[in-house]
């Protein structure tokens, strides 16, 4: 009798503490949550006082266009950000600063920085609806010139297939390639949200990333004061479930802009930001350890050394611009082809280059 009340105690004992455990796990997760309201709420002002939120309902939620230059100019540029390109705002400030003649139009995608997160799923027709209805409400009429970088390129390339009287002209930003379907179904096959980036979005919303995520490595090249806002971008929408549901959709997009092209005459310009000599994939090396050294961060970890990269890499890169970015480029149709070695976000690491060819290719439309 007296053994079985002892375990009685124990177990008593044992649920005391799992339970006060408990409670201060809660008191933690709410203490952690209201905080990150109330942060939140001062980062808002700031960028909302430095002109970067401006929300424009599309009937079942906002979307943040933000504008640049005189709305009195020539062309109008609509910037279709990457993915997973949360301050794309403040991150194409050098490049659209050098760019002449034009105001530049910003929208943030469904959970992209000051955009409100939404749980439709992110197909490609629901993507260029809801880019084609925050323009509209916001009294910005076409033709538009669109401007894509990486994955915004396949929606750019849906968006000027299927409502080509909208657009004036294209500018590819080092785009997500879908020349060939056969190299890379695979890739995009496998690139789904699973478990675990659900759970990254849960603990974003309960405001855990301010104790975990640093966007250093994104930032490092812009200048202090955009620094600050970049990193407020950043953290208010990293992996948010619009962005889950992009993972989810990535091939099905892929497959249906590409099935759906066909050579047209809208004038495009393609900035690929290749590396077809040896020279420019180990000066590419280089500047990605410097931009992680900047922000305090181990040097990259590549599955290729600079003794690697001889004649037979230098070809494979060579016959990977032939079997799949000249067929994209060969799908679009009116293509000026520019090679600007570099980063992948090349309007950030040359924006000088990038911003000569762009005022080029805008001094050739009528």
């Amino acid at each position: 009798m007296e053994k079985k009340t002892g375990w009685r105690k124990a177990l008593k004992i044992i649920g005391m503490i799992l339970l006060s455990l408990l409670l201060l796990l809660v008191v933690a997760v709410v203490g952690i949550f209201v905080t990150d309201k109330v942060l939140d709420h001062q980062e808002w002002e700031k960028l909302e006082q430095a002109g970067y939120v401006n929300r424009v309902s599309i009937g079942s939620h906002q979307l943040n266009v933000c504008m640049r230059g005189d709305e009195n100019a020539k062309y109008t540029i609509v910037s279709l950000q990457g993915l997973n390109a949360m301050a794309n705002a403040v991150e194409l400030e050098p490049l659209m600063d050098r760019v002449k003649d034009c105001r530049f139009v910003l929208v943030d995608r469904s959970g992209y920085g000051m955009s409100e997160d939404t749980g439709e799923a992110q197909t490609v027709e629901q993507v260029v609806s809801d880019y084609r209805t925050a323009l509209k409400n916001s009294g910005i009429s076409a033709p538009y010139i669109l401007m894509g970088h990486s994955f915004g390129g396949v929606y750019e390339s849906y968006w000027q297939q299927h409502y080509p009287e909208e657009i004036k002209a294209a500018i590819y930003l080092d785009p997500t390639q879908i020349g060939s379907l056969d190299t890379v179904g695979e890739d995009m096959q496998s690139r789904h949200a699973d478990f675990g980036m659900h759970l990254e979005t849960l603990c974003v919303k309960l405001g855990f990333d301010r104790l975990v995520f640093d966007p250093a490595q994104y930032i490092v090249d812009l200048p202090e004061k955009q620094q600050e806002y970049a990193t407020i971008l950043w953290r208010c929408s990293a992996r948010s479930w619009a962005v889950c549901s992009e993972e989810d959709c990535y091939f099905e997009n892929v497959k249906k802009t590409f099935d759906s092209l066909s050579p047209n005459q809208i004038p495009k310009l393609y900035i690929d930001a290749g590396k077809y000599t040896r020279e420019d994939v180990i000066a590419d090396m280089d500047y990605a350890k410097q931009i992680r050294k900047k922000a305090g961060l181990p040097a990259p970890e590549y599955d290729i050394s600079e003794d690697m990269v001889d004649d037979q890499f230098v070809q494979e890169l060579k016959n990977f611009f032939e079997t799949n970015i000249k067929a994209y480029m060969e799908k679009l149709g009116n293509v000026t082809y520019r090679n600007i070695p570099g980063d992948h976000s090349i309007f950030k690491h040359k924006p000088d280059e990038v911003a000569e060819a762009v005022n080029e290719f805008l001094g050739t439309l009528a």
